[in-house]
């Protein structure tokens, strides 16, 4: 059996944490309630980083949540990405520094950040007391509510994760506060011992590539032996990553693609992957588009054997620009019920097959040649 904890310890630079304890939780109707049973039993600190906190009924119970918990005395850090969170009700802002909240926002518009304006923090954080943290891709939205029940009900999993991974959650928050703030945030105490999960952390931001995240992907890729399955919002693949797909389906791996369809929030961003499938679809890489509602999710899962969750979507957004945040676990009893999901979106999902695709129309071929010229921006 192939040591996949030795080999993406190698390929990403960073070694793997034991002792954890970790529950996934799909869609709003498990995460949100998780989320906020953690921030109101907050004794000591809450450490929340967030791409999106649009106004909402959601935000507002978050809103409150914190509030409630700085009034009582907790140290409570709320870091809003400024591009993301550009929509997010003034009023609420007020409310939160009014009870005590540090709140900060990530490379807001200014002299001071145009060098590095496309370079956002996509990172999803939330830590309490040190030990209790949560990572993803939720936004804190009413979209992301419910139970990916229908169109304004988006599917999303994000995970809880108690341990001395904790740590690395804690660096992803301090490295993004200190950007926003100037405050250098002091070290955790390593949290307790909470389970048997060894969980891999990686913190990716903008730099020289290969980047974390692309070093995580590529090492996803040249492992698989038998399936690579991903599920991701937005699929635009370079030409490296393409030949890497196209590569491991020709060495026999069962390579499955599942994005967004028709219901998804960035329609460029679509047509601008979908320049890739003709190629893809005839090499062997089976792709699927998800119909129900939006696909938020970014997992992808190697043989039944290894699985990563997190922040990040398979495009050069992800890969290249933005700061973003994985959490990654060898063993089957975290894959399979993953790998399981996966079959349960498929069944609400389309398969593009190549007969289909290459009577597609002329107009679609138009909007797929535009659109990849942003690519490197999607």
């Amino acid at each position: 059996m192939k040591n996949y904890k030795k080999h993406f310890e190698t390929a990403t630079g960073r070694h793997i944490r034991s002792g954890n304890k970790i529950t996934v939780l799909q869609n709003g109707n498990e995460i949100f309630p998780s989320m906020l049973q953690a921030i109101r039993g907050a004794e000591t600190s809450i450490e929340f980083a967030t791409y999106v906190l649009w106004r909402s009924n959601i935000a507002t119970d978050f809103a409150d949540a914190l509030c409630e918990r700085a009034r009582a005395g907790v140290a409570v850090r709320l870091l809003i990405d400024a591009v993301g969170g550009a929509i997010m009700s003034t009023r609420t802002v007020g409310a939160l520094e009014q009870a005590g909240v540090k709140v900060a926002w990530f490379r807001p518009m200014g002299v001071g950040h145009l060098r590095r304006l496309n370079n956002r923090t996509h990172r999803k954080i939330l830590l309490v007391d040190g030990h209790i943290g949560f990572t993803g891709g939720v936004g804190i939205a009413d979209q992301w509510d419910g139970d990916a029940q229908g169109p304004n009900h988006w599917r999303e999993t994000h995970c809880r994760i108690e341990g001395p991974a904790c740590l690395d959650i804690h660096d992803g928050f301090a490295d993004n506060w200190a950007d926003a703030t100037n405050e250098v945030l002091p070290p955790l105490a390593a949290p307790p011992s909470a389970g048997t999960i060894g969980i891999l952390t990686t913190l990716s931001t903008d730099g020289p590539r290969p980047t974390g995240i692309e070093r995580l992907f590529g090492a996803a890729i040249d492992i698989a032996q038998e399936r690579l399955w991903i599920t991701t919002a937005y699929f635009v693949p370079g030409p490296e990553h393409i030949q890497a797909l196209i590569a491991a389906a020709a060495r026999g791996v069962d390579v499955r693609v599942l994005t967004n369809g028709p219901r998804t929030n960035h329609k460029l961003t679509r047509c601008a992957g979908q320049a890739s499938y003709e190629v893809l679809i005839e090499n062997g890489v089976r792709i699927y588009e998800y119909q129900q509602t939006v696909l938020h999710v970014k997992l992808i899962t190697v043989d039944g054997q290894w699985a990563t969750i997190g922040s990040a979507n398979f495009d050069n957004r992800s890969f290249v620009l933005n700061d973003e945040l994985n959490i990654s676990v060898a063993g089957a009893n975290f894959a399979t019920p993953l790998d399981r999901q996966f079959m349960r979106d498929l069944k609400n999902s389309k398969h593009i097959s190549i007969a289909t695709w290459q009577h597609r129309g002329w107009h679609h071929r138009l909007l797929e040649v535009g659109s990849r010229a942003f690519s490197k921006q999607l």
